[in-house]
């Protein structure tokens, strides 16, 4: 082989391997973008379920949200909803603030959104 053919063979390659590399990382990125775009969405749901069960007792909407939260949610998330529906529902208020807070700062975290100085939580009567 001539020394210019190598040099073409190695190059295609190396072409090749670069165009493959760049696709699969644009590729992930897309995904955890999707993801990302999915979860505020389900996140933006369950909040305003949630407020309209203690506003409204919409009950039948906050466990359709819920239940769609199992599916694209954090574990650390899902363990402070579960916190959250067992010790800070039906509590005096300042516990159950307690518990929102929580949730709405693993949501957060989850979100990769600063959760510095946030204040206790708590939502407003109309």
């Amino acid at each position: 082989m001539t020394t210019e053919l190598l040099i073409s063979i190695i190059g295609a390659f190396v072409a090749v391997t670069v165009s493959i590399i760049g696709f699969i990382l644009t590729n992930r990125s897309n995904i955890i973008l999707q993801t990302r775009k999915l979860k505020e969405e389900h996140y933006f749901s369950f909040i305003e379920a949630l407020h309209n069960l203690c506003a409204e007792n919409n009950v039948t909407a906050y466990t359709s949200e819920r239940d769609k939260l199992f599916l694209i949610a954090s574990r650390g998330v899902i363990s402070k909803l579960l916190e959250y529906e067992e010790n800070g529902t039906g509590r005096e208020q300042s516990v159950h603030d307690h518990y929102l807070t929580q949730l709405i700062k693993a949501i957060r975290k989850d979100l990769k959104l600063s959760n510095n100085r946030l204040p206790l939580l708590y939502f407003k009567k109309a």
